[in-house]
C-alpha cells in the first residue's frame, strides 16, 4: 500500500483529482477545435481565494500543450510588455522559426586564397513591434496547425495600463483570425477593475466564468477517489464530516485531506476522528492565508459591520447589525452592499446576511477577544 500523501494543499498546485470544473475544461477543449472566433477562447475566471482559479489556469494550459500549442504566461509587474517584446517572444521565434537563423561569415580560412571576414551593417535597423513578433510566431505555428495561449494569473496584482495595451494587441490577433486564446484569473474585484480600464473593451466580450463552491457530492467523490487511488479507504461517516468541514472550497478539500491522511499514514482507513481532528488547523490556515488578505483593504466601518455579524452563530438580522453598530438602516444598507460586492457577505433571506467565506466568523471572533 502506498503511504505518500496524495493531497496537495498548496495554492496553485493542481490536485491529483480535480473536482467540479470538468464542464469548463471540456468547453475550452472544444473551443480550440472550433477555431478563431470561438467565444470560449477568451476566458476571464473569477472567484474567491481558495476557489481554485490558478488550478483552472494550469488545467487550461495543459489542454493547450497537449494539442501542441505554445503557452505564454504574461510576466508580472511593470515590464510585462517589455519582457514579451525583448526576450520571451524572440526566444520562441529563435527556437521555432527556421528562417530566424542566418549564416554569417565572420572569419575563417579559405585555403590558398587567404582569410576573409565579413560583416553586415543595417543602415536602417528595424525593431519589430510586439504585434509583429506575435504575428510572425503565429505564422510559424500555423504550419503545424497549432497556436498560442496567453495566460495571466492574479489579475488584481497586474498593472492595469499594461493589461489594457496587451488586450489591444490580442484583439488585433483575433481580428486577423490567428490561432490564439487568452485566459486570465483573479478576484472578482480585480476582474471588474480590469474591465473598467481603457483599452479593454474587447475583453468585456470575453466569457466570464465565476467559480462556484463545489457541491457536497463533488467534494465527497473527489476525497474518496484521492484516498482510494493510493490504496487506503475512507468510510461514509468520515466523508460526511469531510464535506461539513470543507464547505465546498477546493483548497480546503486538499487541506483537510492532507492533514487527515497524515494522522496515521500506515493505517488502512482514514477515519472519522482523523477528519475531525483537522478543524483547528483549517480555521488557523484559512484565517492566515485567506481571511487576512481578504480583509486587508476593507475600511474600518465595514470591518465593524463584519464584527457585528460575527456575534451570531448563524445568519445575522440586518436590523440587529445596525443596532450593534449604532447606525441607521440606510447606513447599514450601504455597508452591506459594499461587503457583498467584496464577496465577504451574502444575502441570507429577507433582512438577513451571512458570511460568504467559511470560518470568517471564527477568524473575526478570535481577534476581538
Amino acid at each position: 500500500m502506498a503511504t505518500g500523501n496524495p493531497f496537495r494543499p498548496s495554492f496553485g498546485v493542481s490536485p491529483r483529482v480535480l473536482a467540479g470544473r470538468e464542464d469548463l475544461l471540456q468547453d475550452f477543449d472544444v473551443a480550440l477545435d472550433e477555431g478563431p472566433g470561438s467565444p470560449l477562447r477568451s476566458l476571464l475566471v473569477s472567484g474567491a481565494r481558495g476557489m481554485g482559479k490558478t488550478v483552472v489556469l494550469n488545467e487550461l494550459e495543459d489542454i493547450a500543450r497537449t494539442r501542441g500549442w505554445l503557452v505564454l504566461r504574461l510576466p508580472e509587474g511593470d515590464r510585462m510588455l517589455e519582457e514579451l517584446e525583448s526576450s520571451t517572444v524572440p526566444a520562441l521565434l529563435a527556437e521555432h522559426d527556421v528562417a530566424a537563423v542566418r549564416r554569417r561569415l565572420t572569419g575563417g580560412g579559405l585555403g590558398p586564397v587567404g582569410s576573409v571576414s565579413t560583416s553586415v551593417e543595417d543602415r536602417y535597423p528595424v525593431r519589430h513591434s510586439l504585434t509583429r513578433l506575435l504575428a510572425r510566431l503565429s505564422d510559424v505555428l500555423a504550419v503545424h496547425e497549432t497556436g498560442m495561449l496567453f495566460t495571466l494569473d492574479e489579475v488584481q496584482a497586474a498593472t492595469p495600463d499594461l493589461v489594457g495595451e496587451f488586450a489591444a494587441i490580442y484583439q488585433h490577433l483575433v481580428r486577423d483570425d490567428r490561432e490564439v486564446a487568452f485566459a486570465a484569473a483573479g478576484l472578482p474585484t480585480g476582474i471588474d477593475a480590469l474591465l473598467r480600464q481603457a483599452g479593454t473593451t474587447f475583453l468585456r466580450r470575453a466569457e466570464r466564468v465565476h467559480l462556484r463552491a463545489l457541491a457536497d457530492d463533488e467534494v465527497a467523490a473527489a476525497a474518496r477517489a484521492t484516498v482510494e487511488d493510493t490504496g487506503r479507504t475512507v468510510g461514509d461517516a468520515a466523508l460526511e464530516r469531510f464535506v461539513d468541514i470543507v464547505h465546498g472550497y477546493p483548497y480546503l478539500l486538499q487541506l483537510v485531506g492532507y492533514h487527515a491522511w497524515r494522522v496515521d499514514p500506515a493505517r488502512t482507513e482514514v477515519t472519522l476522528d482523523d477528519v475531525g481532528s483537522t478543524l483547528p488547523v483549517v480555521v488557523e490556515r484559512m484565517g492566515r492565508l485567506v481571511h487576512a488578505p481578504a480583509l486587508a483593504g476593507v475600511p474600518e466601518r465595514q470591518r465593524g459591520y463584519l464584527r457585528a455579524m460575527a456575534v451570531d452563530d448563524g445568519p445575522a438580522a440586518t436590523r440587529e447589525v445596525a443596532r450593534r453598530m449604532g447606525v441607521t438602516m440606510s447606513e447599514q444598507n450601504v455597508y452591506r452592499a459594499r461587503l457583498i460586492d467584496r464577496e465577504l457577505v451574502v444575502a441570507a433571506g429577507h433582512g438577513y446576511v451571512d458570511f460568504a467565506l467559511p470560518y470568517l466568523r471564527e477568524h473575526l471572533r478570535a481577534r476581538t477577544r
